[in-house]
């Protein structure tokens, strides 16, 4: 069973690898990209001043918040917009 959440994340991601991400005040470890695709964007549904690329390009990656929790499957959303100065990470969703 999956939640979704549309909440924003910050994500250590170089040269195409994402190593990390910060949910909640809370780290997770990156342990495996499972996939990567691009999907169009409901654009009528964003909040005023959103970023409106109509794209958006989504990692599914297994993840922990520490080496004693268990991993989890969460899907992180990148919005780029050309006039912004940094990407815009969202995470979508979680599975349980």
């Amino acid at each position: 069973m999956g939640r979704r959440y549309d909440e924003p994340v910050e994500v250590d991601a170089r040269e195409e690898v994402m190593r990390a991400f910060i949910w909640r005040g809370r780290l997770y470890a990156v342990r495996s990209v499972i996939d990567r695709w691009t999907e169009r964007r409901s654009w009528w549904q964003d909040p005023a001043g959103a970023p409106r690329t109509g794209e958006r390009t989504v990692w599914r990656v297994e993840a922990a918040a520490g080496r004693s929790s268990g991993t989890g499957i969460y899907d992180i959303g990148l919005d780029t917009d050309l006039q912004a100065e940094t990407p815009t990470w969202t995470l979508l969703r979680v599975q349980d």
